[in-house]
């Protein structure tokens, strides 16, 4: 065996120790630019019953309905806010408590195999750095990644030879999808693993059930009947331009590689997973039905992705520490001395690594300003209450009921490349009262610390390290 027995309380010890600095380091985590823009979608789903986007007023007609959303994510996270506030920690708890949810499947699943190798998945997962990263970011990967591991749990419960529960795997396929688009790779997965495990018919049924839950995406433009509004808003979103151009979709499957690839948080478990294929082996091959799903879900997304942002890494992960657990954790006789010992060291060093992002997240939380008080400290140089502001997005928390907020983003959207005159004068135009720089230029029309004291109809009033507040005279 690669591990001996009395190593499996030390690998207990450890689980334990980084869950608990993970829930550490979700006390006053940095702001995500998504934590405001998801929040706020559910926001206005909660009070005026549909989904629309103030900070975007003006892009794609947001400010009276988005139809092209994360269906699933946003009402989800609408009742969770709704019943404990609209806060910068509320938007983030769905997230975490989908982490947590999915690493307790992970324990679950392997419950049939060695507990070595139940605790180390589990621990090669909740190591991941890009799970500890987003982790509590307000984001639908990780309620994503959930739904599609349930899908994948479903499945491989098999009795007697006979399928799972095709049916129920499907409909959670296509919540996944509902959550986020890019869940129809779960949809793929589950359809070419029942066709090559279990045959045509339960694939059917798994097709039906998940194309009948994904078909509930389109329930409220059919309701209102905006089909036509819902397909421009899908083509003209800035989100899904790169699916609209042929250059741009051939370059980002060409540096596809990179989404394993972006740095620290990925690579560990890449290289991992790389390594135990390489070691070979059973449980590296196609008859691994984990390596089967697994290899679906890649090439999936390669053809599917507008872009390879390091967080739809997440959707990868379960897979990923079930079939490097697997792989190490092998006790067949014949595997030599030195490919068990540097099994031991890989996953010492994996797990370093994971302390170390672990270390750089608690790093980030107590140098970063913690935006709601940031924001409440701002706001007191801004005594003209219930007026237009143009702002970083992220002064949605605990500011959307004191100011009428139009996102510095809609700008960076818009008029990315207007000239300072020309973004105030725009600002003018709207009557704007206070115009805040964003500090970390996330997205954001740049403002910069060393503009002009006056511009246009604008005065600045306060400027500190990072952000400058401008007042219309």
């Amino acid at each position: 065996m690669l591990f001996p027995f009395s190593r499996l309380t030390l690998l207990k010890a450890g689980f334990f120790f980084l869950l608990g600095l993970l829930v550490i380091s979700c006390y006053q985590r940095t702001e995500h630019f998504d934590d405001a823009w998801f929040a706020e979608q559910s926001y206005w789903l909660v009070r005026d019953g549909w989904v629309r986007s103030e900070l975007f007023r003006g892009l794609n007609g947001w400010e009276d309905r988005i139809y092209v959303f994360h269906k699933l994510y946003i009402y989800a996270s609408a009742l969770v806010m709704s019943l404990i506030g609209f806060s910068l920690p509320a938007s983030k708890l769905l997230t975490t408590l989908c982490a947590l949810t999915t690493g307790y499947l992970i324990w679950r699943y392997n419950q049939r195999s060695s507990a070595l190798e139940q605790w180390l998945a589990l621990l090669l997962y909740a190591g991941c750095g890009i799970v500890i990263q987003y982790i509590a970011v307000n984001r639908p990967e990780m309620m994503c990644a959930l739904l599609g591991f349930s899908s994948y749990y479903v499945l491989s419960q098999r009795t007697n030879q006979a399928t799972g529960r095709p049916g129920l795997a499907g409909l959670l396929a296509g919540m996944a999808a509902l959550t986020h688009l890019n869940g129809l790779i779960y949809v793929a997965a589950g359809l070419v693993w029942l066709l090559v495990r279990d045959g045509l018919r339960p694939a059917i049924r798994f097709a039906i059930v998940s194309g009948l839950t994904l078909s509930l995406y389109t329930v409220d433009a059919l309701w209102d009947g905006q089909i036509s509004l819902m397909i421009s808003q899908f083509i003209h979103d800035p989100a899904t331009q790169a699916n609209f151009s042929l250059a741009d979709k051939w370059r980002i499957m060409l540096d596809y590689h990179q989404l394993f690839f972006h740095g620290y948080a990925e690579v560990p478990l890449s290289v991992l997973v790389l390594l135990c294929l390489l070691a070979g082996g059973q449980s590296a091959r196609l008859s691994n039905p984990t390596m089967l799903y697994l290899l679906v879900l890649v090439v999936s997304f390669w053809l599917l992705t507008k872009s390879n942002f390091d967080f739809y890494y997440i959707l990868f992960a379960p897979w990923l520490a079930l079939v490097a657990a697997n792989v190490l954790t092998d006790s067949r006789a014949d595997r030599p001395r030195w490919q068990r010992r540097a099994g031991v060291a890989v996953v010492v060093a994996y797990y370093g690594l994971a302390l170390f992002t672990v270390e750089q997240v608690l790093v980030e939380n107590r140098t970063v300003p913690y935006m709601p008080h940031y924001n409440a400290m701002l706001a007191q140089h801004m005594p003209r209450k219930h007026t237009r502001i143009i702002a970083p997005i992220g002064f949605f928390f605990d500011q959307m009921e004191t100011y009428h907020i139009h996102g510095l983003s809609y700008y960076s959207a818009r008029h990315g490349h207007a000239s300072l005159a020309e973004f105030f004068q725009l600002a003018d135009q709207q009557q704007a009262t206070y115009v805040v720089s964003d500090g970390y230029e996330n997205a954001s029309y740049v403002i910069p610390l060393n503009a002009p004291e006056r511009v246009g109809a604008y005065k600045r009033i306060f400027r500190d390290q990072m952000t400058s507040i401008y007042e219309r005279q």
